[in-house]
C-alpha cells in the first residue's frame, strides 16, 4: 500500500521527531505562539521559526509564551487543499483535556466533508500531548506502511491512547505556576524545600501531578522506577525520552532505563514551545506503552 493512499497528520504540540515525520511523510499543523516580549511565531515540527535554544533562553530570562488553539479557519486552510487533491486523512490531535483544538478540528471536518463528500477524514482525540502523541503518530505511520487501512489505524490510535505513559518531572516549579498548573504558594514552598512534582497525563487528557520527591536526581530516578513498574512495551518499539533544554538529564534517564533491562532501545527527542513553556527548560518526559496510566507514585 502506498503511503499516499491516506495522509497521516498531527499538530505541532506532538513534538514529533523531525526525522520521523520526514521519513514517514507525516504532516504537521503549525500552532501559534505569542511571547511576552512581543515575539510571535508558528511552532512547527522542525522548529524552523524559533530555534529551541533561543526559545528556552527567553524562558530562562523571564519571558513566557502563550499558545492559541488551532482555529477552524487554519484547519480549513490546511486540510482543504489535501482533500481537493484526492487524499483521505487521519489526524491525531492535541488532547481535548487541555485545549479546544480538537473541538475546532471537528467543526472544520464537518464543513470540509460537505465540500468533499467522497473523501474520508478521521480525527482522533489523542488524550495526550508532546512526545507521546508524536510517538503514537509515528507508529500509526508505520502501521500505514505495513498496509493497515485508514479505519483500522484510527481505531488503533483510539485503542492505544490510554495505554501510553506520559510521565514527567520539572525542577523549576514557577513555570507550572505561570502556566496555571500549580498555585503560586505551592510553587514557592516546593522550590524552597526542593520538592519536585512527578506527573502523568490522566485518562481525561489533563496534565496532573501524581506525587512529589525531594531533589532533581531523585525525581529522575523515580521516572525510571515508574517505567520499571508499568512498562508493557512491544519489543520492537523504543522508549522515548524528551527534554525541554536539559540534555544531560535526558542522557541520565536513558542510561537508567537501559541499565534496568526493561528496554533495549531509548530514543531522545525534544519538547517544543507549546508544552515547553509550561514545563520550563528543566522539563523531562518519558513515553512508553503501559497497561494503565499511573495515578500515584
Amino acid at each position: 500500500m502506498s503511503k499516499d493512499d491516506y495522509l497521516i497528520v498531527t499538530d505541532a504540540c506532538s513534538d514529533i521527531i523531525p526525522e520521523y515525520a520526514d521519513k514517514e511523510n507525516i504532516l504537521v499543523v503549525p500552532m501559534e505562539v505569542t511571547m511576552t516580549d512581543g515575539a510571535k511565531f508558528d511552532a512547527t515540527y522542525d522548529n524552523a521559526n524559533m530555534d529551541l535554544e533561543e526559545f528556552y533562553d527567553k524562558i530562562r530570562n523571564g519571558d513566557f509564551a502563550s499558545t492559541a488553539a488551532i482555529s477552524p479557519q487554519r484547519y480549513l486552510d490546511f486540510f482543504r487543499p489535501l482533500l481537493a487533491q484526492g487524499h483521505d486523512i487521519l489526524y491525531n490531535c492535541f488532547t481535548s483535556g487541555m485545549s479546544s483544538t480538537y473541538e475546532n478540528a471537528l467543526l472544520a471536518r464537518q464543513i470540509l466533508l460537505e465540500e468533499f463528500p467522497d473523501r474520508r477524514m478521521f480525527i482522533v482525540d489523542s488524550l495526550g500531548a508532546t512526545g507521546g502523541m508524536g510517538y503514537q503518530t509515528y507508529i500509526a505511520a508505520l502501521n500505514r506502511a505495513k498496509g493497515m487501512k485508514l479505519e483500522d489505524n484510527a481505531k488503533w490510535l483510539e485503542d492505544t491512547r490510554l495505554h501510553l505513559a506520559y510521565t514527567w518531572v520539572v525542577s523549576d516549579l514557577m513555570h507550572l505556576n505561570r502556566g496555571g498548573r500549580l498555585s503560586k504558594a505551592a510553587a514557592i514552598v516546593g522550590t524552597t524545600l526542593q520538592i519536585k512534582p512527578v506527573g502523568d497525563i490522566d485518562d481525561n487528557g489533563k496534565l496532573v501531578s501524581i506525587g512529589n520527591v525531594r531533589g532533581r536526581k531523585a525525581s529522575i530516578h523515580r521516572l525510571c522506577k515508574m517505567l520499571e513498574e508499568s512498562i508493557d512495551n512491544p519489543e520492537d518499539y523504543p522508549v522515548l525520552v524528551c527534554h525541554c533544554d536539559c540534555p544531560e538529564d535526558a542522557e541520565l534517564l536513558k542510561k537508567l532505563i537501559l541499565d534496568s533491562g526493561k528496554a533495549s532501545d531509548v530514543v531522545i527527542g525534544r519538547t517544543g514551545p507549546v508544552v515547553g513553556t509550561h514545563l520550563g527548560p528543566t522539563g523531562l518526559t518519558c513515553f512508553y506503552f503501559c497497561t494503565k496510566r499511573l495515578t500515584k507514585i
